[in-house]
């Protein structure tokens, strides 16, 4: 499967189809939201005490039982993988996986439909 930068036309609107029910899940969700918010509102920044408020702040929303299967279900739409495959890696190498999809996939798509304020 194509990582959501090299989808073609049809696979890149099943995806986004796909997206939106883990997505729904998030945005429904308010605690997740708050914590959202409490961290973009600062923007991100390098220091390491920003750094770490994100991780606290964001991590158990995303990582918790309550959205675990959203989150991976968004990271494997964007990596072009499955949900059992991601769960059958190394828990360090997922971690990194969620990082670069951020970083290479979704920051990049959303930037290219001058999504980025």
């Amino acid at each position: 499967m194509a990582k959501l930068l090299e989808k073609n036309g049809a696979e890149m609107a099943s995806a986004l189809v796909a997206l939106t029910t883990p997505l729904r899940n998030f945005m429904d969700d308010a605690e997740f939201s708050e914590a959202f918010k409490e961290c973009t509102k600062k923007g991100v920044r390098t220091r390491s005490t920003d750094i770490l408020q994100i991780y606290t702040t964001l991590v158990p929303h995303l990582f918790g039982d309550k959205h675990l299967k959203d989150t991976l279900q968004i990271l494997a739409i964007v990596e072009g993988t499955t949900v059992s495959a991601m769960l059958k890696q190394n828990g360090t190498d997922l971690m990194a996986d969620a990082l670069k999809a951020w970083n290479e996939q979704i920051k990049p798509f959303f930037m290219r439909l001058g999504l980025t304020a």
